[in-house]
């Protein structure tokens, strides 16, 4: 009698969670994933998938049941780790200075590996093709492009891609889904104020980049106060502020830099055109000049309705009804996965990490976030059900 999803994830969870681990050891930041791309080859290749023919820097591409061709689904994983020194004192904390997998790419990682392991059993019941991409270079919003132009989605035409992300305000085994907006589109801005140099004691002699780009930085807040509509979502925060060499000095220039979060195009357009409005018209009034440099990021992630229908059900599956919860509001966090969306239908479901440990309910980011581990079986049980279920309906 062959075994269940269930049974097959029962009976590899503790060489995953040791795999886990493994990476959570030596993270690796973005474009620099070297070992850890060795480590997913070296598994993908041992569970007999084939590695996908596409030339990628770093970062690397697998495939089950490659002669299926007809149906075809991706699933993703991103690698790197974020240039923050772990504080966590796990026994397994980071052993590579100044990185750290505080976002929890080390849990995605391990699930898709999970689910890996799992369908290469079932591969005779899967009628389709399975490719599992390990993406590095997201935390730069990067590695999602480099995918797409390296062309794998040319040269492995598929249906859907799904991908996976942690979430500490969800419980540990538990999955959070949501159809439509999911995370929000991502933009950088840079105001560089030039004024006039002098000394702090003879302001009047003086033009002052910095009080100048400390009004432009107050007036900035009235934009989602004033311009963007109650019922929308916008989010400017400014968290760069570069000054002078001294406490006694004025400098000639001062600079900010921040990150705005955006769900629709207008409201992106609107809060571009506002902040540089503001930005220019109050340096003018103060007799300072001003440039804005405003670089677009990733889009919003708008998930697929019935690709998350497919999650729910995987999810209602493997975890029962306690374990599939249903996210009432988006994040205005962002995620390059949202670059595939323009080549494929997809959508990203969340993976629970929090438990009774108050370090598991930490933001991501913080660099003494504890994930619950429950959250790597779990992905690999659900990515699994969903394959089964796609190719046994498609």
């Amino acid at each position: 009698m062959k075994e269940t999803i269930r049974e097959l994830a029962e009976r590899y969870e503790a060489e995953m969670l040791e795999l886990r681990r493994q990476l959570h050891r030596r993270p690796e930041l973005s474009m620099k994933e070297t070992e850890t791309t060795r480590l997913v080859e070296n598994k993908c290749l041992e569970y007999g998938l084939v590695k996908a023919g596409v030339n990628l820097e770093s970062g690397a591409a697998f495939i089950l049941n490659p002669e299926k061709t007809e149906k075809s689904i991706i699933f993703r994983a991103d690698l790197d780790a974020l240039p923050v020194e772990e504080k966590t004192g796990l026994p397994f904390s980071s052993e590579n200075a100044g990185a750290c997998h505080c976002c929890g790419h080390d849990i995605h990682t391990t699930a898709l590996l999970f689910a890996a392991r799992i369908l290469s059993k079932l591969r005779k019941e899967l009628d389709g093709r399975v490719i599992f991409l390990f993406q590095p270079a997201e935390e730069i919003g990067q590695g999602a492009k480099m995918v797409i132009d390296s062309g794998l989605f040319e040269a492995y035409p598929s249906q859907m891609i799904v991908g996976i992300h942690t979430w500490p305000e969800i419980p540990g085994g538990t999955i959070g889904i949501r159809s439509g907006p999911f995370m929000a589109a991502s933009d950088r801005v840079r105001i560089t104020v030039s004024g006039k140099g002098g000394h702090g004691a003879h302001p009047d002699k003086s033009i002052d980049p910095v009080l100048t780009l400390a009004y432009i930085l107050t007036q900035i807040q009235s934009v989602v106060a004033r311009n963007v509509p109650p019922l929308e979502a916008a989010v400017i925060t400014f968290g760069k502020f570069t000054g002078g060499p001294a406490a006694n000095v004025i400098p000639a220039e001062a600079s900010m830099e921040g990150t705005v979060r955006t769900f629709l195009p207008e409201i992106r357009s609107l809060v571009q055109k506002r902040i540089t409005e503001i930005a220019e018209n109050t340096a003018a009034s103060m007799g300072a000049a001003c440039v804005v440099d405003y670089k677009s990021g990733g889009q919003a992630g708008i998930c697929d309705k019935e690709i998350v229908s497919g999650i729910e059900k995987a999810g209602l599956r493997e975890l029962g009804d306690a374990g599939v919860i249903r996210l009432e509001e988006p994040s205005m966090g962002s995620e390059d996965f949202a670059w595939y969306l323009n080549v494929l239908p997809g959508a990203m479901f969340r993976l629970g990490t929090a438990n009774e440990d108050t370090a598991s309910h930490l933001p991501l980011h913080n660099p003494s976030i504890v994930f619950d581990e429950r959250a790597v079986a779990a992905g690999g049980r659900v990515l699994s059900r969903f394959a089964v279920e796609y190719f046994k309906n498609a």
